[in-house]
């Protein structure tokens, strides 16, 4: 006789396809032979349509979340208390014994937990940094997942060290490799295009993701280097406040007469094409968890350079595989754009020792196979 898969149900306030949706389906992706995993989502997220074409079961519900508009102030508790109930319900009526919140700040879980008279298990992801939130939230968070999940996994070391040293239900696992593998020839470091160096910028349009800090090293090192090119991409998730960071950041190129070498592009669903087209990876963000961005490139094997903001830090080696740049450091962001630009060697040996660093820290064994071992536990106690 077969025995039933576990089911678990996966929440997610992703309203876009994001890293860290991304991040939490790749993990899942090689564990479905053994465990049956079910995504709940806000109603109307882009994501849907990106889980069901990996063949996921995805459910709705009419998330709010903590915002300074009144509206969702006083919304928010009510829809808290109901959604909640609703989680309970779907939990029952699809057989399953565990939550995972894959969102730090989802309190949902936890009444849903509350609602079963503790008989649901709930697992929480944080996937970004709560030293930069603001502390009167983080601190909540941090005293409820610490109190009342299973276990609390951080995507890395400078994630974790916000949690209490010494409790043994907080663990660090990092989001794994991409799943498909690699389906393009491999990168290319000398792929200059009319003896130009094409630099990529892949993020959504969020203000603190670095493209404002990017932008304005390129136009120091565009003065010293006018064979540089460099290209955004990213999307804006539907939000009116990212389509106003994008149109100031247009307005910026305008008025600097980059035009012609700085643009502009949307979401790209290909991430590994739009890397393996360009020579260098940027990421400036301000503050990052982890960065999934930062590792598919060492991954494809193209060269990176990346802000030391959090995670980034933990993905590659500086110097060796990639280069790291002081945090908000315009003028070291623009000294690496030319030094890298200017050195096909350094390039070439970039992408090679990445590709092999990421290959070794972010195998199965630190990544999903150590999902797995959290769920067995959670599992075991349902």
């Amino acid at each position: 006789m077969i025995k039933p898969k576990h089911t678990i149900l996966v929440v997610d306030n992703s309203r876009a396809v994001t890293g860290a949706l991304n991040a939490i389906r790749h993990a899942t992706g090689p564990l479905r032979p053994d465990l049956a995993f079910e995504y709940v989502l806000p109603t109307g997220s882009t994501g849907r349509a990106v889980l069901e074409a990996d063949g996921y079961v995805v459910h709705e519900l009419p998330f709010v979340e903590i915002s300074r508009r009144k509206a969702d102030l006083l919304r928010y508790v009510p829809m808290l208390l109901l959604n909640g109930w609703r989680l309970r319900q779907l939990a029952r009526q699809r057989g399953a014994s565990l939550i995972h919140l894959n969102d730090f700040y989802n309190l949902t879980g936890y009444v849903a937990r509350l609602f079963s008279l503790g008989k649901l298990q709930v697992i929480v992801h944080v996937r970004f940094l709560p030293q930069t939130l603001p502390q009167s939230f983080a601190r909540m968070w941090k005293w409820l997942a610490e109190h009342g999940a299973h276990q609390v996994l951080c995507v890395s070391e400078a994630v974790r060290s916000y949690f209490t040293p010494t409790n043994g239900r907080v663990h660090t696992v990092y989001d794994p490799l991409p799943a498909r593998g690699e389906t393009q020839p491999p990168h290319t470091p000398n792929s200059a295009i009319d003896g130009c160096t094409q630099l990529l910028y892949l993020s959504n349009y969020i203000r603190g993701k670095g493209q404002n800090f990017a932008l304005a090293a390129f136009r120091l090192a565009y003065a010293q280097n006018p064979a540089l090119r460099l290209r955004f991409v990213g999307g804006d998730m539907g939000m009116a406040k990212n389509q106003q960071f994008r149109q100031e950041l247009e307005a910026t190129v305008q008025t600097a007469g980059l035009s012609k070498v700085v643009d502009f592009k949307g979401f790209a669903a290909d991430t590994e094409l739009a890397m393996k087209a360009h020579d260098i990876v940027l990421n400036f963000s301000e503050a990052e968890s982890f960065s999934l961005t930062c590792l598919d490139a060492l991954y494809y094997g193209v060269p990176l350079i990346a802000t030391d903001c959090g995670g980034p830090a933990e993905l590659f080696e500086s110097g060796k595989s990639g280069l790291l740049v002081p945090n908000r450091d315009v003028n070291a962001m623009a000294a690496a754009m030319l030094q890298l630009a200017d050195d096909a060697a350094l390039r070439h040996r970039f992408s090679v020792a990445s590709r092999l660093f990421v290959r070794e820290k972010f195998a199965p064994v630190h990544t999903y196979q150590a999902l797995a071992s959290c769920y067995r536990r959670a599992l075991e106690e349902a």
